[in-house]
């Protein structure tokens, strides 16, 4: 269906739409866009709506990345917004008749898609899988936390009253408590196309999972987690609450992450991970294999901010080494199951802070590498994977940005525009904060030292 058909019949069946949010994705996952009038919508039809392409390339706090040569020096360039498939949509928890629709942006010259579009990679990483026959299968796991609205602290219990303030892993009763926010997220999530399916507590006083479908296009299972992510902070302001993605937003709790799981099937439909038995065949075996040798050189997707690295450590269930294991939630890799449509692998490094785009891209060219080259991933690990089981993770900023700069492997798969880009304003946002002084260094030596 042409973009002019969908929003034909998105008008017929919303007629009180009065205006409509038109983002892209930029490098860190943040949406960034414009509020327009609902009838300019026509507009981006024939590319007649447009954006610079440096907003692709801002750092966390919102400022040009200069060291990325994409801004002022180029004359800061337009490209046309490119209208994301099923993507236009109401905004359930807008009190104004609102629509969405993600973009991509073009290259300023109209030749394509931006070389450091988040999207554009994982679809240029999704041509080359069709190209070797494959078609991935995917599904994202996301962790949040519920927080008040004023302050970073842990939301009232709003039917028992009180600070949530313990571990409440599975508990049913918190979960009963919050069930109204978390049905009314499954609900704008399902608006927006994505398909919301389970949900529960996590260890975090006021942490949740909620998990998505899995889906045979890649660049739909990434969609729906960046319409998932939209409807959950949309729906907690509009409940009086808010939500954060910070991999780490209480030193004493557990992190958020983001598990991607992976399957492929072959031409014929058949998923090439089923080995029929209890032990992983051999495509299984180079998937994860391949997906441990890029691990180093893709942590700065998986681990993109500063806080991205508190979660890291022993005991965690955030791995810190790159191991593989069968069943086993202690490794980088888990799969869970060898056999049937259901065999496939868990990735799950990544933090709730990552661009699902890049996470998506990142698994599947290490997959497909893998899978080229008959990568050995060596023995599955039992139990906690340590330093003897696996090479080790950059488990600091700047040994990631490090790694993911030099590496041959990104440049291949992801674009060497990209890896140039995403390392430059990675660069500057540590640089930024690297000038910020915080009160605990105050605390610990200002009259101490």
């Amino acid at each position: 269906m042409s973009y002019a058909e969908q929003l034909a019949a998105f008008r017929a069946a919303y007629q009180d739409i009065e205006t409509a949010e038109v983002y892209v994705t930029d490098l860190n996952g943040v949406a960034r866009g414009k509020l327009v009038p609902a009838a300019m919508l026509e507009k981006l039809g024939g590319g007649g709506m447009k954006m610079p392409t440096s907003t692709l390339g801002l750092d966390i706090f919102g400022a040009d990345c200069e060291a990325a040569g994409i801004a002022l020096d180029k004359g800061d360039p337009d490209g046309s917004l490119i209208p994301v498939g099923p993507s236009l949509a109401p905004l359930a928890w807008a009190e104004r008749p609102t629509a969405q629709i993600q973009c991509m942006l073009s290259a300023p010259d109209g030749e394509g898609v931006c070389g450091y579009d988040p999207r554009g990679v994982l679809a240029r990483v999704a041509e080359r899988t069709a190209s070797m026959g494959f078609t991935p299968v995917m599904a994202l796991e996301l962790e949040f936390y519920l927080i008040d609205p004023e302050k970073p602290a842990p939301p009232v219990n709003p039917e028992a009253g009180g600070r949530l303030e313990r571990a409440q892993i599975y508990d049913m009763g918190v979960m009963r408590s919050f069930e109204p926010v978390i049905a009314g997220i499954t609900e704008a999530a399902r608006t927006l196309g994505a398909p919301a399916e389970t949900a529960i507590c996590e260890f975090g006083a006021g942490q949740f999972e909620m998990n998505l479908t899995h889906t045979a296009d890649p660049l739909a299972a990434a969609d729906h987690l960046v319409a998932l992510k939209r409807a959950i902070r949309g729906v907690a302001r509009a409940q009086r609450m808010d939500a954060t993605f910070m991999p780490k937003p209480y030193g004493d709790m557990s992190g958020s992450g983001m598990h991607i799981h992976l399957s492929l099937t072959d031409r014929d439909g058949r998923n090439i991970f089923d080995g029929g038995g209890t032990e992983p065949n051999d495509k299984v075996k180079a998937a994860v294999g391949g997906m441990l040798r890029a691990m180093p050189d893709c942590m700065l997707i998986f681990a993109p901010h500063q806080n991205s690295y508190r979660r890291f450590m022993p005991g965690s269930y955030a791995p810190v080494v790159a191991a593989w294991g069968l069943d086993n939630r202690g490794t980088a890799l888990r799969v869970p199951e060898t056999a049937g449509k259901g065999a496939r692998i868990e990735h799950r490094v990544a933090g709730a802070d990552t661009n699902p785009y890049l996470l998506a891209a990142a698994v599947l060219a290490a997959a497909l590498d893998g899978i080229e080259r008959g990568t050995d991933p060596g023995a599955p690990v039992t139990g906690e994977a340590s330093g003897a089981d696996g090479a080790e993770l950059p488990l600091s900023w700047v040994m990631a940005e490090q790694a993911l700069s030099g590496s041959r492997f990104v440049a291949d798969w992801l674009g060497e525009e990209f890896r140039a880009v995403f390392a430059a304003v990675k660069r500057q946002e540590r640089a930024t904060l690297m000038a910020r002084i915080p009160d605990v260094e105050y605390d610990a030596y200002l009259r101490t030292l």
